[in-house]
Formats: structure tokens, sequence, C-alpha cells
């Protein structure tokens, strides 16, 4: 992974162009410079992420495979979702400001997911790294799909939540059938090769990258028990101090 600013990009922003294996990525970022906490600079990450999902996409598409996700496919919205700590902060804003109605309904597929969850023995190990010694975050996420949950944000088959999603639902796409991302074992899933870097976001909000960083995360559909557990409130920054963390991170994640 490279990374280098370039052209004349608008005041209060950075252009970035990042290398990520074969792929070549531009993409502009505001950068306004009053401290921020690292949830308020999720959206530079989110914009990132996209920019570098695209680049695959049109790989992709240029040797001849064809995107089959579509609106209206959730069989994915089954997956284990892992998130940042500094995600769930952004979550937990987005559900407090919804409108009483719908924020009832949310809560209560969070609380029917984590009753579920609970009865599989899976909590411990979905919410806390140190007790996941022994299993693989592959087995974790096989015995999650096995209960069939849908996300909490789930409508219609559709996410609810799209421009705010997780890191890692943004990296996720297939050119197999889509029917075949609900089979149990995933069994000719043929997923996109696009960079993991929703991994870069785990653990950000310590200023040097912990051995341990990559397993800094938690299940989207524990956020509500993250939220009795969350960290007391983090540094803040200016955006551009916190690009450029997490750009300096990308290279140690796979």
């Amino acid at each position: 992974m490279s990374s280098a600013p370039t052209g004349s990009p608008p005041p209060d922003s950075v252009t970035l162009r990042l290398t990520l294996r074969s792929l070549k990525v531009a993409h502009t970022i505001a950068t306004p410079a009053r401290p921020v906490a690292a949830r308020e600079a999720l959206p530079a990450f989110q914009g990132l992420v996209n920019a570098t999902v695209a680049a695959a996409e049109r790989a992709s598409v240029a040797a001849g495979g064809a995107i089959s996700c579509r609106k209206g496919c959730g069989a994915c919205c089954r997956q284990l979702v892992p998130i940042s700590a500094t995600e769930g902060e952004r979550l937990l804003d987005l559900v407090a400001a919804l409108p009483a109605e719908r924020r009832a309904v949310v809560e209560q597929r969070f609380a029917e997911a984590r009753a579920k969850l609970d009865q599989a023995g899976l909590v411990p190990a979905l919410l806390d790294p140190a007790a996941r010694a022994g299993r693989s975050d592959n087995d974790l996420s096989a015995a999650y799909f096995r209960l069939g949950l849908g996300c909490p944000f789930l409508d219609e088959e559709s996410c609810s939540i799209h421009l705010d999603r997780p890191l890692v639902c943004r990296e996720y796409l297939v050119t197999s059938p889509a029917a075949l991302c609900a089979g149990p074992a995933q069994e000719g899933v043929t997923p996109v090769a696009v960079p993991k870097l929703s991994m870069a976001a785990r653990g950000l909000e310590s200023p040097d990258p912990a051995p341990d960083a990559a397993g800094r995360w938690f299940a989207l559909a524990l956020l509500p028990a993250f939220a009795q557990r969350r960290p007391t409130a983090g540094p803040a920054m200016p955006t551009l101090d916190w690009i450029k963390r997490f750009v300096s991170r990308l290279g140690r994640r796979p």
C-alpha cells in the first residue's frame, strides 16, 4: 500500500492517491480543522472505502465479472457484522436520533437478536475479544449465520441505514448468483477482491496500533450491549490527523 496527496483539492480538503494491491484509488476528503472525535471523522473513512470498493468493482467487471448484489437481496444481512468501537459510537448516535416510533422498532429487534445469541451461547465471544480464545472468526461467523438473524436495520431485505452502514458491509460484493449467499456453507460464493480497509478502524482511538487490534471488534447485533460497556470519551483531533492514522494502519491489515 502506498499513498500520496495529489492535485489541488478544495480548501479544507485533501486528495489521497492509494495503491492497494493492484488497485489505484484517488479520493478527496473534507478536512475541517476543528478537533473531532473519531466517530465524527468516520464519514471520511466511509468515502475512502466506497472509492476503494468502486475501484475493485471496475476491475472485476473489466475482467469479465458481473456484480450480482442488488437492492432487496438481504442474504448477506444475516452474516456476522464485526464493527469497531468507532463505528459503534456512530451507530449509537444514529439510533438515538431516530424518531421515537422507529427507534422502538429497532431496539426491539436488537433485543430479539440478543435473546437468540444468548440462547446460542455466543454473546461473550461476539462482544469481548478476550472471550474468543480458541475460536476463529470464521467459526464464529458460521455459528452466527446458522441462526438466521436478520440485521436489526434490515427492512424488506434492504438496508435502512445504507448511507451509514458499517465499513465491512460496504466491502462485501459477489459475482456469483445471489442465491448462493443464502447457503449455510456459502459454497460457490465468489466475492470480489476488495482490500479490507475496515480493519484499520479497529482500535483507531489508540495512538499506537496494538498487536491485537485486528481482534478489537464486536458484533453489530450487540450494539446495545456495547453501549453499556463503552469506553470513556476518546481523543479529539482534526479530521486530517484521523485520516493519517487510519491510512498509516492500512499496510498492517490483511
